[in-house]
C-alpha cells in the first residue's frame, strides 16, 4: 500500500499541486478568499466598541463588589 497524503509543506501551502477533488480546486482558486483580508477591514470599529464594552463591564463589578 502506497503512502498518498501530500507532504506537510505541501498540504499547508496556499495552493497545492494536486488537490483530491477537482471542485475543491475550482473553489480554492476562483472563490476563496484570505479570512485576514475580509476581517482587518472591521478591526477599527470592533477593536474600540469591545474595549469600551470590557472597560463598562470591569466598571460595574467593581461597583458591584464595592
Amino acid at each position: 500500500m502506497q503512502h498518498t497524503a501530500l507532504a506537510p509543506d505541501q498540504a499547508m501551502a496556499a495552493h497545492p499541486l494536486e488537490y483530491s477533488d477537482p471542485e475543491l480546486r475550482v473553489y480554492a482558486d476562483e472563490q476563496a478568499q484570505d479570512i485576514l483580508d475580509t476581517v482587518i477591514w472591521y478591526m477599527p470599529l470592533v477593536l474600540p466598541c469591545m474595549a469600551a464594552i470590557l472597560i463598562f463591564m470591569l466598571a460595574f463589578i467593581a461597583v458591584f463588589m464595592a
